[in-house]
C-alpha cells in the first residue's frame, strides 16, 4: 500500500463517533494525513401538498444548518493541532456516498464505527457489511467501548 495521506472518518451526530473520530484521528497524526470528517444525511423528501407550508421548507433547512455547525464543532474538537481537516455533510443514501466521496477524495484509510445498541446497531451493522463490501480502500471498524 502507498503513503496514506487522505483519511476519512464516517461521523454519526446522533452519538457514538467520539471513539471512531479519536482512531481516526490517531492515524490522521501518525501519517501526517489530511482527515475528512463525513456524516451522510439520509436527505428529507420533497414538501407535498399545500403551498401554504414554506415554513416547513425553512425549518429543514435551519436543521441541516445546524447539524453542519455540529460537524464543524466535532471536527474542531477532535482534531489533533497540525492534523488539516474537513467536515462534510452531505444528503443521501448512506452507503452510497460514503464510497462515492471515498473515490473523488482519493480516500486511502476509511475508519468507521460499529454500535452495539438496538435497531440503530442492525442499521449500523448493515451499513458496515456493505462498506466493507465496496469500499475503495482499506476500512478499519472501531467496536463499542467496551461498558
Amino acid at each position: 500500500m502507498d503513503k496514506i495521506k487522505n483519511i476519512l472518518v464516517a461521523v454519526d451526530l446522533y452519538g457514538g463517533s467520539e471513539e471512531v473520530a479519536g482512531v481516526a484521528a490517531g492515524f490522521a497524526e501518525a501519517f501526517s494525513a489530511k482527515l475528512y470528517f463525513l456524516h451522510v444525511e439520509r436527505g428529507y423528501p420533497e414538501i407535498m401538498g399545500d403551498p401554504d407550508v414554506p415554513d416547513e421548507r425553512d425549518v429543514v433547512a435551519s436543521e441541516v444548518r445546524a447539524s453542519h455547525r455540529e460537524l464543524q464543532e466535532f471536527r474542531d474538537k477532535m482534531t489533533p493541532p497540525g492534523v488539516e481537516a474537513v467536515a462534510l455533510q452531505i444528503q443521501g443514501r448512506t452507503v452510497q456516498k460514503i464510497i462515492s466521496e471515498a473515490r473523488a477524495l482519493d480516500i486511502d484509510l476509511m475508519v468507521v464505527g460499529f454500535h452495539r445498541d438496538g435497531l440503530h446497531h442492525l442499521l449500523a451493522d448493515d451499513v458496515i457489511k456493505r462498506v466493507l463490501n465496496h469500499a475503495p480502500c482499506p476500512v478499519v471498524v472501531v467496536p463499542p467501548p467496551t461498558r
